[in-house]
């Protein structure tokens, strides 16, 4: 891939990570209702603080991917919170999976250009 599209990528999945860290903590994006056992669930999150340390993980891992700093970790730590937002609004909120599905696409996409960063990892 081209190194300028790959630099644009991460710094749009930067940008992405550290706007949605930050709402978890000012609250400038309204978190949808989410209907049934899912809505139950947020709630639990949210009142546990669960939600904020995914915010500052969010937010760390942003501005590591805006530094272009500890890419392989934060993008470790970002994929994993895609692929779970991704499973949660697919099983409990299916009209507001595209943010998920957005997210977890772009830390795919970055993952695949930095794979030779990840070979120790993916070995057998």
């Amino acid at each position: 891939m081209n190194a300028k599209v790959a630099m644009g990528i991460r710094i749009l999945f930067g940008v992405f990570c550290l706007i949605f860290g930050l709402n978890k903590f000012f609250g400038f994006m309204p978190f949808p209702e989410i209907p049934g056992d899912g809505g139950t669930l947020m709630g639990i999150y949210a009142t546990s603080g669960f939600m904020k340390i995914i915010g500052v993980l969010e937010i760390l891992g942003g501005l590591a991917l805006l530094l272009n700093k500890y890419v392989p970790l934060a993008l470790t730590i970002l994929v994993a919170i895609m692929f779970n937002a991704a499973v949660f609004h697919g099983l409990h909120d299916v009209k507001n999976i595209p943010g998920a599905i957005i997210g977890l696409v772009l830390g795919l996409i970055l993952v695949y250009v930095n794979k030779d960063r990840f070979s120790e990892l993916l070995s057998a």
